[in-house]
């Protein structure tokens, strides 16, 4: 799609867009919770892309290149917006309005629904940086190498960043799970 795109096929950029549009969003409210924002830097980009079509390089992956595209961009305006003094600050990771994780959708029992607040409190913990790996890792399905990219860091400190944050997380649920289950069992 990209090279036909490219060539000037406007059916591919409508496609394109159809195909990416849910993730950039979600992955947008991810580093600013401010819905119309979001949206506009969307529009942002593909408007970018109509603009540029000529002297786009070909990229290997066109789902890199957009979010590394939308994240640039939310940033960008940000800055340019005064809307905060720290650009880590501005991720919200917690903001309700976001989509619920597949755990805490399919959470129906009392002991998983604690299982599910012990890993959040845990995930929690963990700073903004550290958040948008995991997220863009396991919610986004990334290898190393595209969070790489989208972070603009090297792939090892991609692979060190989200082993570390996952060292965090398992260091803070370490025990209190296995209460839990303990807790839960002798009541049966």
């Amino acid at each position: 799609m990209w090279h036909r795109f490219k060539s000037g096929d406007n059916d591919a950029l409508s496609k394109l867009y159809n195909l990416y549009v849910h993730k950039l969003f979600s992955y947008g409210l991810k580093i600013n919770g401010d819905e119309y924002l979001v949206k506009d830097c969307i529009q942002e980009v593909f408007i970018q892309l109509i603009d540029k079509r000529k002297t786009l390089k070909l990229s290997d992956s066109t789902s890199i290149y957009l979010f590394k595209s939308l994240r640039n961009k939310l940033l960008e305006e940000l800055r340019s917006k005064n809307r905060r003094t720290d650009i880590s600050k501005s991720i919200s990771f917690d903001d309700d309005r976001n989509e619920m994780s597949a755990e805490q959708s399919i959470v129906s029992s009392e002991e998983e629904h604690l299982r599910a607040k012990i890993i959040e409190k845990a995930l929690n913990s963990l700073s903004d940086y550290q958040k948008e790996a995991i997220f863009l890792k396991y919610s986004q399905g990334f290898d190393y190498k595209k969070i790489a990219e989208i972070l603009e860091i090297d792939i090892a400190s991609a692979r060190t960043l989200i082993y570390r944050s996952l060292k965090l997380v398992k260091e803070s649920i370490n025990g209190k799970i296995q209460i839990l289950f303990f807790f839960f069992r002798s009541l049966l």
